[in-house]
């Protein structure tokens, strides 16, 4: 392409308001890295202050770095996003330009191009061609918070300038000036606005500056936190400790909650050590949905974390949730024994519940799912008859899970090179640790660890289904495996009534939790015995559904579990609804019972209490459960009759906040299905 074309397609950009795209196309003969970086610098150099309402303690309020009237924006994951239609409203030509180079970067794995950058995985996926239905390549980050807030964007501008003339020294200068601007003209106009004094002069100082107080280090964590594009707020009550004097700011960290909640963001953790911050934290998450509070919970916790965690949770926060940072904290030694013990000590969960060190890992938002039920399915039909007996049945299924699990895994290698290759992520690479010093994109292994994440989909419907294909089948000899096979699909009654009888996980049923641990740690060890490739430092398994357990059920007939066709598999490790009928110890000795010190991805369990039982029974339930080994526990506190009465009128309870697959949400956001499944949980009262 000449110069003066180059020159032409930028100046359309400009021409139609879409200064992102602009920056994309004004030097195209650059890196990638380098016109990302252009593109973003662009963008913001254009992008009009965030507005300001009287009452805003932070900046800005409930609303991303965006102007709608642009239809290339950031994402945080994805590096951009396209509103599509907008942009053929502005101009056809540029629409086509645009979607013909996003056909290479654009929020999705391109299957042609990697098949021809590891040749590899057309073998995988010509025997496995529905692994691209469980595939998601979404990203959660988590900015060095802290380290920002001590030394200032100020001290990485020296960085990056120290490093070798280059496209990676000029993107990242320009994105930082750009950054510097727009924050420059923020102070402006808030001054111009009415805002406080302290307020325009915080966000005219930090985060380029070194806060130097606690209001100011709350300021600059909101900031950072929209500078990387609304995704997870860190861990605040350790980041701003050294700051602390005595003040109560609960009322600007509920504002900055507000924000999350907003913006349909993520997560936060707390806790592990306990400060007036963590205090602060926990009552600021009162009635609120989002950020997802992580409480790290240990033997130093407070009794008045302990009672305002309860308090939240029983007046309907579904928040906070517990992590064992102990348990969390030994698992991390084990399986990373590389990691300092500054490093494991910030631990965050990003987006739902992703293991991240805080600043110093790209980590998967669950790059894809390996749907257990769904291999289950189809070993069955094809297997069941031909079996001479349960252990080899049970060998033949363990050995095709491995053999899924190892084309997942080949299939992220090649999709992490891809994304190395083609879309690089400048701000995160800006925001965490070690992507300067490396000169490597955040995408390209730049960051201190990189870990691919995977979601065990269906695992609890697939260990109740192989416990009664064992008893019904092999053990009891009810049916013949043609005969069992047959009255399967039909859903016949009396095979359901049969089924309903079977040994199941959750009751604290010895020989049901003892084989459902075998399987599991059958599962979890393909992931750390497969052989690192690329730039990967590890692949880690994990045990949270968010909302895919509605879509894994529907791909799926019925199952010797009891499961309906297309019914929504389990939401965590908890039993399948239902089945927990014999009570919360019960559940939690089961569930504990699972190896989960091998699912460094950290496994979710669901509890759902009686809203009079919650001050009574959270922690010593909490407690007990993290003694035997469990990692993380959601509560959610409610009634029967409350759930119900939602069902048949969800816009009478708009404010109604429930757990599902490893986050809370909004009842009335759920699908009528994923409602049903909320209620269809055993609700236990002590």
């Amino acid at each position: 392409m000449d110069t003066a074309k180059k020159h032409e397609i930028a100046a359309l950009f400009y021409e139609i308001e879409e200064p992102f795209a602009a920056g994309l196309f004004e030097e195209p003969d650059r890196s990638y890295f380098y016109r990302y970086c252009l593109g973003y610098a662009r963008y913001l150099e254009n992008l009009r202050p965030a507005p300001y309402e009287a009452g805003d303690l932070v900046y800005p309020r409930a609303r991303r770095f965006w102007d709608d009237t642009y239809a290339m924006r950031p994402q945080y994951a994805n590096t951009y996003e396209v509103n599509w239609e907008l942009l053929k409203q502005k101009s056809a030509q540029a629409y086509e330009i645009l979607r013909s180079f996003s056909e290479l970067s654009l929020n999705r794995p391109n299957w042609p191009l990697m098949r021809q950058m590891h040749p590899n995985i057309n073998a995988v996926l010509e025997k496995y061609p529905d692994i691209p239905e469980y595939y998601d390549g979404y990203c959660h980050g988590c900015p060095n918070y802290k380290r920002i807030v001590k030394e200032g964007f100020s001290s990485y501008e020296k960085r990056v300038q120290a490093l070798p003339e280059g496209d990676f020294k000029d993107g990242l200068l320009a994105l930082l000036a750009a950054m510097r601007t727009y924050l420059s003209r923020s102070a402006a106009y808030l001054r111009s606005a009415g805002a406080s004094k302290e307020l325009a002069a915080a966000v005219e100082k930090v985060p380029f500056a070194p806060a130097d107080s606690y209001y100011e280090g709350i300021v600059a964590w909101n900031l950072i936190f929209y500078f990387d594009g609304g995704d997870n707020l860190g861990y605040l009550d350790d980041g701003l400790a050294d700051l602390y004097a005595g003040e109560d700011l609960t009322e600007m960290i509920r504002q900055m909650f507000e924000n999350v909640d907003a913006l349909d963001a993520w997560s936060y953790t707390i806790g592990g050590q306990y400060n007036d911050i963590t205090i602060q934290a926990l009552k600021a998450i009162k009635k609120r949905r989002r950020p997802l509070l992580e409480l790290r919970t240990n033997a130093d916790m407070p009794d008045e974390c302990w009672q305002l965690a309860a308090d939240m949770i029983e007046d309907g926060a579904a928040n906070p949730a517990f992590y064992n940072d102990t348990g969390i904290h030994d698992m991390l030694r084990r399986l990373h024994p590389q990691a300092t013990e500054e490093e494991i000590r910030m631990f965050v969960g990003c987006g739902c519940t992703e293991t991240n060190f805080q600043g110093m890992t790209r980590v998967g938002g669950v790059d894809d799912s390996v749907p257990l039920l769904a291999v289950f399915e189809k070993y069955l039909y094809e297997n069941l008859e031909q079996a001479s007996d349960f252990r080899e049945f049970y060998e033949g299924y363990c050995a095709e899970v491995a053999a899924r699990i190892d084309a997942h895994l080949d299939t992220l290698v090649a999709y992490y090179d891809y994304k190395a290759a083609y879309q690089p992520n400048p701000m995160r690479t800006l925001l965490n640790d070690d992507c300067i010093e490396k000169q490597k994109d955040f995408n390209a292994g730049g960051a201190r660890y990189t870990w691919t994440l995977t979601s065990i989909s269906s695992l609890v419907n697939t260990i109740d289904s192989l416990l009664a294909v064992r008893d019904v089948v092999f053990e009891k000899k009810q049916y013949g495996a043609a005969e069992f096979l047959q009255k399967l699909s039909a859903e016949d009654p009396a095979l359901f009534k049969i089924l309903e009888k079977c040994p199941c996980y959750g009751v604290d049923n010895e020989k049901a939790d003892a084989f459902a641990a075998d399987f599991a740690e059958r599962v979890y060890r393909v992931f750390h015995e497969k052989p690192l490739q690329s730039f990967i430092d590890g692949y880690m398994p994990s045990e949270h559904q968010f909302l895919r357990y509605e879509y894994h059920g529907s791909k799926v007939g019925p199952t010797p579990d009891g499961r309906r066709r297309g019914m929504p598999t389990a939401d965590s490790v908890s039993p399948i609804r239902g089945k927990a009928v014999a009570g919360p110890t019960a559940m939690l000795c089961s569930a504990a019972k699972l190896p989960q010190h091998l699912v460094n991805g950290i496994t979710i369990l669901n509890l759902t209490l009686a809203k009079n039982n919650v001050q009574k029974a959270i922690r010593p339930l909490v407690e007990g459960y993290f003694a035997m080994g469990g990692i993380q526990a959601q509560v959610t506190a409610t009634s029967v009759d409350e759930l119900k009465h939602a069902m048949e009128h969800p816009e009478e309870h708009r404010d109604l906040i429930v757990r599902v697959g490893g986050y809370s949400d909004y009842f009335i956001n759920l699908t009528p299905a994923m409602r049903q499944t909320v209620l269809d949980r055993n609700l236990h009262e002590l």
